[in-house]
């Protein structure tokens, strides 16, 4: 293969719905490059994040966060090993605390770079607070000519691998969509290699589950990895009436041959059907968490999903299903079709856990698999069980910290002590009952990677920074519910899809410090040393070099 090497560009182009494309020239001297400064790497030595001392000032014109992002571009190119692989877009930007975090998504010839992206914790002023993130560092070869969309072997052998993962004819996989993407193994933590390829990227869904799956463009059309996906208020609950069979399970609530809609937005309680009575309450209750304790704005806007009924954006969700026993003791998420909800397993926290889903899907993008799997996973434990502790939820004290409490099947994770759950996890990094996270598809270990497994590290040290406690020697006082939804949303915003424990350990840091710095969330600098005293009680290491 030939190597490709794309010129430095710096470009914005804004989401969808935004005003429009915003473009700007870097500035010649990239301040964040010579400030004084604080860098998180990898185990392999690649740049994580970067932390100057003192808030970099924006140079150059003035506007809004995506043009005060482009400020700063060059120097995070620079510095994340980045300076001559593509382009830098402004994906999104997401309110914070007084401020906002840019995330920039890289792209090579047009062409996105699958899980590369850097968040920019940015003032109101547009100064530079932190950059943390993964870019691919090199690219090999180039797409086929004038074939950039998927080709039908490429397809078909999308097809054929989610076929057999998920242990379904080809016949039962459905296509959802297939597009050009770079991939880089190490981008998604299931490879060595540092080097970004051409790829074609399918969205399957096989045995109502999602399926990711790449394909190489080259001639060869190997498989490169594939892995199972996660599964202005406005809410539709779809109805499966316990039939068992499920046809319509991957039609979203309210689409053509869907479930019948038995309740919408504004409509009243259903006689009979006290399933899709809490599942509305909830989704309700879930929205006016996020409202009141975090800048996320409109959940349905979000995360919502038109089903072209007539009723615009929604969270749309699906209850009484059976696809595989009845009540069916399990829930999941998906971007396309909303939620799916087992009788055996209603509750609060876990409508809470499964919407946050949706929220890290479009925000921090975590994959699913791995250690930013088992992340993944936590936060929607952590934003689950903060739902149910600021709501009308009742539940006793002994309840707090454990998911799926008052369900049929009982408790699911203890976030607390999740050595004692029903399935016991580690509340260490590496420690005992640690799963191996090196999932891919050619290392195919149990669990993704540990996703459900490890995330009892995230969940322990969830507990310890917000209620506190003395854990392997060390003594936390806990920082509340409501600092540590402040702070656990501001690093939903800055987290990257590749991201690993270290990652996360050093984001909240940063994090806890930039509300200080912010004067927001009520937090203070006692606050973050019980942050850094719960990180070290789990044992998660924290990567930093002076430059």
């Amino acid at each position: 293969m030939r190597v490709s090497i794309v010129v430095l560009s710096v470009v914005a182009m804004l989401v969808a719905g935004s005003a429009g494309a915003v473009s700007a020239r870097p500035p010649d001297v990239p301040t964040l490059v010579a400030a004084p400064k604080r860098i998180h790497r990898d185990a392999a030595g690649s740049v994580r994040q970067v932390v100057p001392d003192r808030p970099v000032p924006r140079v150059g014109a003035s506007g809004g966060a995506a043009e005060a992002a482009l400020a700063h571009t060059a120097a995070v190119q620079q510095l994340f090993g980045a300076v001559e692989v593509g382009k830098l877009l402004v994906q999104k930007v997401s309110r914070r605390s007084r401020g906002s975090t840019v995330r920039l998504a890289q792209s090579i010839d047009a062409v996105p770079v699958y899980g590369a992206a850097v968040a920019l914790a940015l003032q109101p002023d547009g100064s530079l607070l932190s950059a943390s993130g993964a870019l691919a560092e090199r690219v090999s070869g180039n797409f086929p000519q004038s074939r950039r969309t998927p080709s039908s072997s490429a397809r078909d052998r999308a097809s054929a691998t989610a076929a057999g993962l998920a242990g379904v004819p080809v016949s039962a996989v459905r296509v959802r969509s297939g597009s050009a993407a770079w991939f880089d193994p190490e981008l998604t933590g299931s490879g060595p290699e540092k080097t970004a390829v051409p790829a074609y990227r399918f969205e399957i869904t096989a045995a109502g589950v999602g399926w990711r799956v790449f394909v190489a463009a080259d001639s060869s059309g190997a498989v490169l990895d594939a892995w199972r996906t996660a599964a202005n208020l406005t809410r539709v609950i779809c109805d499966a009436n316990s039939r068992g069979a499920e046809p319509e399970l991957g039609i979203p609530c309210g689409a053509d041959g869907s479930y019948p809609v038995v309740r919408a937005e504004g409509q009243g309680r259903v006689r009979g059907n006290d399933d899709a009575n809490k599942v509305y309450d909830w989704i309700g209750d879930t929205e006016k968490f996020y409202a009141a304790y975090t800048e996320l704005g409109s959940l349905t806007e979000l995360i919502g999903i038109d089903a072209h009924d007539g009723r615009g954006k929604a969270l749309r969700a699906h209850v009484r299903v059976c696809p595989e026993s009845c009540p069916y003791a399990n829930a999941f998420w998906s971007d396309t079709e909303g939620f799916v909800m087992g009788g055996a397993v209603l509750g609060l926290d876990v409508v809470a856990h499964e919407l946050t889903h949706g929220v890290t899907e479009q925000t921090s993008g975590l994959d699913y698999l791995n250690e930013a799997g088992a992340i993944n996973e936590s936060l929607s434990d952590v934003f689950g069980e903060l739902a149910e502790l600021t709501t009308r939820a009742k539940h006793s004290a002994g309840d707090r910290w454990k998911i799926g409490n008052g369900t049929q099947v009982g408790v699911i994770r203890d976030m607390k002590s999740p050595a004692d759950g029903a399935d016991p996890q580690p509340e260490t990094y590496h420690g005992p009952g640690w799963a191996p996270a090196t999932y891919s598809d050619r290392n195919r270990v149990p669990d993704l990677g540990g996703v459900h497994i490890n995330s009892g590290v995230g969940n322990k040290l969830a507990f310890l920074i917000t209620d506190g406690g003395t854990f392997t020697r060390r003594k936390i006082r806990g920082i509340g519910v409501k600092k540590a939804a402040a702070l656990y949303w501001t690093v939903q915003t800055e987290l990257y899809p590749s991201a690993d424990y270290p990652a996360l350990a050093n984001t909240l840091l940063t994090a806890c410090h930039e509300l200080v710095l912010a004067k927001s969330g009520d937090l203070t600098d006692s606050d973050c040393d019980q942050v850094h005293t719960a990180v070290e009680a789990v044992r998660i290491p924290l990567r930093e070099a002076r430059a």
